[in-house]
């Protein structure tokens, strides 16, 4: 048995599709499925039920991955703080967005210019696997309930406003009672992404449930989605920029006020390095920036 073995079958069992899978491992979906035949061979029990295209974890499948998934887990960490100790990346800070992607590109700049000896690795990421997670040393997210082994900071709230192309039904209107989408179909980010989480809450509290039409994980093409059908969506007020270079209509919602809040997270139990300490300090200052820029 390998350790790479084990890696491929978590990313499996995750992905709950061979395909998917060996996209994100870049490797053939043959020499995946092969490894975990021989993965299974070697155990000598069934890890996953195969249902058409669809490949899902049957009861020994779920008691493995659970070991092995920890098992991994401590691994990547005990790596980590061993590069740590050796202090090979003193300067670098790796940070994760799962949430205000839009920004990324802002604050690795602003951070290497106040500090030129730093170097900010950024992953953009709306799901990320809890190997993500771990192995970055800041988290700027949304969901702070998926993530509660990090210490969390809030540093951004936004206003989440409504998205649809030039001929939508609801383009004359300037202001939109959330309740008025209730007949539309919405195109939305990934169920794990809190963008979806907050479609439903809203429009719960408005009263009803909304019709989701469409599912993407191609942030890229989210807007053209919009501007080539009659689907609406809810974005964040700091996207505005990019629905407009794509011809998006952009209406804030009346009722209700719908915003969410961003947070930066970290692993409170490790110990952070100088340009890590400064990254958080500057990160913190930085949000509340922009939050009074808003505010006026």
């Amino acid at each position: 048995m390998q350790l790479i073995q084990l890696h491929y079958f978590c990313t499996v069992a995750r992905c709950n599709n061979m395909s998917r899978a060996a996209d994100e491992l870049w490797i053939s979906q043959s020499a995946l499925s092969k490894a975990i035949s021989s993965l299974e061979e070697e155990l000598g029990v069934k890890l996953f039920e195969r249902i058409g295209r669809s490949i899902r974890l049957n009861e020994a499948g779920r008691l493995y991955y659970h070991q092995i998934s920890h098992v991994l887990l401590l691994l990547n960490d005990a790596t980590r703080q061993v590069r740590l100790l050796e202090k090979k990346n003193e300067n670098e800070v790796r940070v994760l967005f799962s949430a205000a992607n839009f920004i990324s590109a802002y604050v690795r700049e602003e951070f290497e210019h106040a500090y030129p000896n730093s170097r900010l690795l950024i992953k953009s990421c709306y799901t990320p696997s809890p190997e993500d997670v771990l192995e970055c040393d800041f988290h700027i997210y949304a969901s702070p309930t998926i993530y509660p082994e990090l210490t969390s900071i809030e540093i951004l709230q936004e206003e989440l406003l409504l998205a649809f192309g030039s001929k939508h039904p609801l383009a004359e209107k300037k202001e939109i009672d959330l309740i008025d989408t209730k007949p539309y179909f919405y195109q939305c980010l990934p169920r794990q992404e809190n963008l979806y989480e907050n479609l439903l809450f809203f429009c719960h509290k408005a009263g009803f449930e909304p019709n989701i039409g469409f599912y993407t994980e191609d942030s890229f093409t989210f807007f053209d989605g919009l501007v080539s059908s009659s689907l609406l969506a809810m974005v964040p007020e700091r996207t505005a920029f990019t629905a407009l270079a794509h011809d998006v209509l952009l209406r804030r919602i009346k009722d209700p006020v719908c915003k969410r809040t961003v947070y930066i997270g970290f692993h409170g139990e490790r110990e952070l390095t100088p340009s890590s300490q400064r990254f958080k300090t500057f990160c913190v200052d930085l949000f509340k920036r922009l939050n009074a820029q808003a505010a006026d």
